[in-house]
C-alpha cells in the first residue's frame, strides 16, 4: 500500500489531497494545525499530529520508508518571520528530518511567487525565475536548499509551482454577494488556475511519477484574465461583479497595513506577498505535467470548474 506524509495536510489544499489519496487506497498521515480539521481526517483513517514546522524538535521520527512526503506549508499575507518561518525554515526541518528514512519522494509545493511580475509570453518550466516579493524569495531558498541536499546525499525533491487553487469551500461567491471581493487594477492580467481535485491528482502524479530536481507547474489548460474570471464567476452564480481597487491605493493600503502587521506580528488583509501574486502576469503552460506525467485534468478550464463549483455547493465555493 503506498504511504504519503503531508505537511499542511489540515490546510485547504493539504486535506483535499489526503482525501484523494485515501481514495486511492494509500495509507496517510501527515501534521497540521487546526484541530477541528484534524478531527475531520481523523474519521477516514488519517493519522494527523498537531506540530510546528518551525520546530525542528517536532518533526523527528516522523519519517517512514518509501514516504511520499507533500509540502503544503505556506504563507501568503502573514508577518514576514511567519513567511520564512513556514516557508523556508520548516522546509529546512522537514528535509533534515526526512534525510536518512528513506523516503520515496518529496514534493515542495508553491505559488507563482518565484516569477515575479510574470511575463507577456507565455510562462513554463523553463522560464527564468526573477521574484519581487518577499514570498518568492523565500520559494527559491526553500527550492536551493533542496536541490543542495539531492546534490549531496540523492534526496528525492522535486518542485511544484501552483496557480491559483481555486474549489469547493472558499466561499468566493458569498464575497461577491456582500461585496467584500475586489480586483487589483482593472483585471487584464492573466492568472492560471488550478483545482483542487486536480492539484491533487498532479501532486500524486509528480510523486510516483516525476523526477527529481525537477519543476513542474500545476495549471490548468486555459489562462484567463482577472476580470474576466470573476465576471464569469459572477454571471453563472447571479451575484455582482466585483469593483476595483487602483493599485496606487492598494499600495497605500499594504503600507498602513504593514505597519499594524509589524506592530502585532499578525497577519494583514493585504500585503506586498498578495498584491504581488494578484497583479502578476502568469499565463502558464501545463504541457510538461500533461507529456511527461500523463495528466488528464478534470476541470480542463475555469468554465468546468465554475460550473462545479456551483453544481457542489449552490452559492458556495
Amino acid at each position: 500500500m503506498p504511504q504519503a506524509l503531508i505537511f499542511g495536510i489540515t490546510g485547504y489544499a493539504g486535506s483535499a489531497l489526503a482525501r484523494h489519496l485515501v481514495g486511492r487506497g494509500w495509507s496517510v498521515r501527515g501534521i497540521g494545525r487546526s484541530e477541528s480539521a484534524a478531527d475531520d481526517l481523523e474519521t477516514l483513517g488519517v493519522e494527523v499530529e498537531i506540530a510546528d514546522v518551525g520546530e525542528p524538535e517536532e518533526l523527528e521520527g516522523l519519517g517512514r520508508p518509501d514516504d511520499h512526503v507533500f509540502y503544503l506549508v505556506g504563507s501568503i499575507s502573514g508577518h514576514p518571520d511567519w513567511t520564512k518561518r513556514v516557508g523556508l525554515d520548516g522546509v529546512v526541518n522537514a528535509a533534515a528530518a526526512l534525510a536518512d528514512a528513506g523516503i520515496a519522494s518529496f514534493v515542495l509545493v508553491q505559488t507563482m511567487a518565484a516569477y515575479g511580475r510574470g511575463s507577456d509570453e507565455t510562462i513554463t518550466e523553463a522560464t527564468p525565475t526573477q521574484p519581487n516579493s518577499q514570498l518568492g524569495r523565500v520559494s527559491l531558498l526553500a527550492e536551493e536548499h533542496l536541490r543542495d541536499a539531492l546534490g549531496a546525499g540523492g534526496f528525492p525533491a522535486r518542485f511544484v509551482r501552483a496557480g491559483t487553487i481555486y474549489g469547493p469551500g472558499r466561499r468566493t461567491v458569498d464575497a461577491l454577494r456582500n461585496k467584500r471581493l475586489r480586483m487589483l487594477g482593472g483585471g487584464e492580467n492573466l492568472s492560471s488556475r488550478i483545482h483542487v481535485d486536480d492539484l491533487a491528482t498532479v501532486l500524486t502524479a509528480v510523486a510516483e511519477r516525476g523526477r527529481s530536481g525537477e519543476v513542474y507547474l500545476a495549471v490548468d489548460d486555459q489562462p484567463v484574465s482577472m476580470a474576466d474570471y470573476f465576471d464569469h464567476l459572477a454571471d453563472r452564480a447571479h451575484v455582482p461583479a466585483p469593483g476595483s481597487t487602483p493599485k496606487w491605493l492598494a499600495r497605500a493600503m499594504i503600507g498602513g497595513f504593514g505597519l499594524t502587521s509589524k506592530l502585532t506580528k499578525g497577519h494583514a488583509p493585504l500585503g506586498h506577498n498578495l498584491y504581488a501574486l494578484v497583479t502578476g502576469n502568469y499565463g502558464c503552460s501545463n504541457a510538461k505535467i500533461r507529456s511527461e506525467l500523463g495528466v488528464e485534468l478534470v476541470y480542463p478550464t475555469y468554465v468546468e470548474g465554475v460550473e462545479s463549483l456551483l453544481a457542489d455547493e449552490g452559492d458556495d465555493d
